[in-house]
C-alpha cells in the first residue's frame, strides 16, 4: 500500500495532536486533583456527581439553618435567663415593700425600683438575635413585640412562631411569641383575680374569683361599682356592656356573673370597712400579664402615700397578687427555657447525623471524582514517553526518500 508524503504528514499531525491532548488531559487531572475534569471523561459517573452534590448542598444549607437556630434559641435562652434574675430581684423587693415601717420617701424609693424593674423588663421582651430580628415578636420578627403603656407594656406581635427548615422532614421554631412569657400567665386555671381600685375610700376586701361554670367564662375583664353601701353594677370593662345593675350588697355573700363568684368583706372598722358609693373592684382572668401586675404595685405603692383609708388594703392585695404573678412567671419563663433547650438538643442531634453524611457524601465524591495520582503519573510518564517515540520515529521516517540514498559526490 501506498502512502503519499502529504497523508504520512497529514496522519503524523492528527497523531500528534491526539498524543498532546491526552498528555494535557492527564497533566490536568495530576493539577486539579480530579479525575472526572467533563461529564465526557465519564458520563455515568458525572451525573452521579451531580445528584450527590446536590445532596451535599442541600445537606449542607440544613446544617446551616441549623446554625442560625441554635443561636437564635441560645440567645432566647440567655435573655430569659436575665428575666428570671429581673423577676426574682422584683420578688425581694415586693418582700421589702411589704415592711410596715416604711415612710413615704422609702416607698417612692420601691416605686423607682419596680418602674426601672418595668423599664429593664421591656428591653429585654424586645430583644433581638444577632440578626436585628425580634425573638418575641412571634413571626413579625421585623419589629418590636412590646410597646410600652400606662399599664407597663402591651403585645403587639402575632401568636405565630418563625420555622427553619433544619433537616428534610423537621422544622425549628427560633421564635417565640412574648404573650406565652410575659403575659397570658396561667396563674390559675379556674380563677380570677380581685383588685380593689386605688381610689376606694372602704377598707372593705374582695376575694379571688373561682369559676362556677366554665361554659359562660368569657375571660373579659370586670368591674364591681358601688353606687352605694347597699348596691353595686358589675360592668364588663372588655366590652363595655352592664352585666347586672342595682344588685344588693351584703358582706361575705358570693357575687355572681358571667360563669364565676367572687366575694366583697366588710373591713374591720365599722366606718371605714363598709364599701361606699364610688368605690369599684377589678376582677381580671387567671392569666395574667406580668407589666399590669407590677404596675398595680407602683399604683398601689403611690396611693399608700396618699393616706387614704382603703390604702392599707390595696396595698397589701396589691403585693400578694403581684407576688402570685412573679411566681407563676418565673415558672412560665423555665417552662419556655425547657421548651428552648430541647429545642437545641434537637438541632444538636441532627448536626451529628448531618456531620456523618457530608463525610459519606464526600467518600462518595471522592471515590468518583479524584485522581490517583500514582496512576496518573504512571499515565503521564507513558503518555510522554510515547510522544517522545513518535516524534523520533516519525523524524528517521520523514527523512527517508531515493534522493537522500544518492551517494554523495
Amino acid at each position: 500500500m501506498q502512502i503519499s508524503t502529504m497523508g504520512m504528514f497529514q496522519n503524523a499531525v492528527t497523531s500528534f495532536n491526539d498524543l498532546q491532548n491526552n498528555i494535557a488531559k492527564t497533566i490536568n487531572q495530576v493539577d486539579t486533583g480530579l479525575a472526572l475534569t467533563s461529564p465526557a471523561d465519564n458520563p455515568a459517573a458525572a451525573s452521579q456527581v451531580l445528584v450527590i452534590t446536590q445532596n451535599k448542598n442541600l445537606n449542607t444549607q440544613y446544617a446551616l439553618n441549623g446554625q442560625n437556630a441554635t443561636n437564635a434559641l441560645s440567645t432566647a435562652d440567655g435573655v430569659l435567663s436575665g428575666v428570671s434574675n429581673l423577676l426574682q430581684s422584683l420578688k425581694s423587693t415586693i418582700v421589702q415593700a411589704g415592711n410596715g415601717s416604711l415612710n413615704a420617701s422609702d416607698r417612692n424609693t420601691i416605686v423607682q425600683q419596680f418602674q426601672s424593674g418595668i423599664n429593664q423588663l421591656l428591653n429585654l421582651s424586645n430583644s433581638t438575635d444577632g440578626n436585628g430580628n425580634y425573638l418575641f415578636s412571634g413571626s413579625a420578627t421585623g419589629s418590636a413585640g412590646y410597646v410600652a403603656t400606662a399599664n407597663g407594656a402591651q403585645y403587639v406581635g402575632n401568636q405565630e412562631v418563625q420555622l427553619l427548615q433544619v433537616d428534610a422532614s423537621q422544622q425549628i421554631a427560633v421564635t417565640v411569641p412574648g404573650n406565652n412569657v410575659f403575659g397570658n400567665i396561667p396563674v390559675s386555671a379556674n380563677a380570677f383575680f380581685g383588685i380593689p381600685n386605688a381610689n376606694n375610700t372602704s377598707t372593705a376586701t374582695i376575694s379571688a374569683g373561682t369559676v362556677t361554670n366554665a361554659a359562660s367564662v368569657t375571660g373579659d375583664n370586670y368591674s364591681i361599682n358601688f353606687t352605694s353601701a347597699t348596691q353595686y353594677d358589675v360592668l364588663d370593662t372588655t366590652t363595655g356592656a352592664t352585666v347586672a345593675s342595682a344588685q344588693p350588697y351584703t358582706s361575705g355573700t358570693a357575687i355572681t356573673f358571667g360563669g364565676m363568684q367572687i366575694t366583697i368583706t366588710d373591713g374591720a372598722s365599722p366606718t371605714t370597712g363598709v364599701p361606699a358609693a364610688g368605690d369599684k373592684f377589678a376582677v381580671q382572668p387567671g392569666n395574667q400579664n406580668i407589666f399590669q401586675a407590677l404596675t398595680n404595685v407602683i399604683t398601689a405603692l403611690k396611693s399608700f402615700s396618699t393616706a387614704t383609708q382603703g390604702d392599707g388594703t390595696n396595698f397589701a392585695n396589691a403585693l400578694a397578687q403581684a407576688n402570685t404573678s412573679i411566681d407563676a412567671s418565673l415558672s412560665n419563663v423555665l417552662t419556655v427555657r425547657d421548651q428552648l433547650g430541647n429545642s437545641m438538643q434537637q438541632v444538636t442531634s441532627l448536626k451529628l447525623v448531618s456531620d456523618t453524611t457530608n463525610i459519606s457524601y464526600a467518600t462518595s465524591l471522592s471515590s468518583l471524582q479524584d485522581v490517583n495520582y500514582a496512576q496518573a503519573i504512571s499515565q503521564l510518564s507513558l503518555e510522554q514517553f510515547t510522544y517522545q517515540a513518535a516524534q523520533k520515529a516519525f523524524a528517521g521516517t520523514s527523512q527517508l526518500s531515493l534522493i537522500s540514498m544518492l551517494p554523495v559526490a
